[in-house]
């Protein structure tokens, strides 16, 4: 079997494209969860470029890259979450009320 500069291509593409995927479910903090997630979503993107397909191409950025993607970003930076072993400002605003209370 031959492969052919395209088809060779094509199979780097995939391969890559399918770790992110992997590291996306892998990865342990959520923003470099959604880093990979569009890093996936841009090697399907580039997949529709060799099935010539350049619409659903442009479609894959401009959507899921750049719209999906910022959403979650959004959503993760708006959401408070608490971090393992406590914020410094949490901590400090609390010794503020402690010593509020006790005045």
């Amino acid at each position: 079997m031959i492969l052919d500069g395209t088809t060779l291509f094509f199979l780097i593409f995939g391969a890559l494209t399918v770790g992110c995927a992997a590291m996306v479910v892998i990865s342990k903090e959520i923003v470099r969860s959604v880093v990979w997630l569009a890093a996936t979503f841009v090697g399907v993107g580039i997949l529709y470029i060799f099935l010539n397909s350049e619409y659903l191409f442009l479609i894959q950025l401009l959507v899921y890259v750049g719209a999906i993607n910022v959403l979650i970003l959004f959503g993760i930076m708006l959401t408070k979450r608490r971090m393992v072993g406590g914020d410094a400002c949490e901590e400090y605003e609390q010794s503020i009320v402690k010593r509020r209370r006790s005045k």
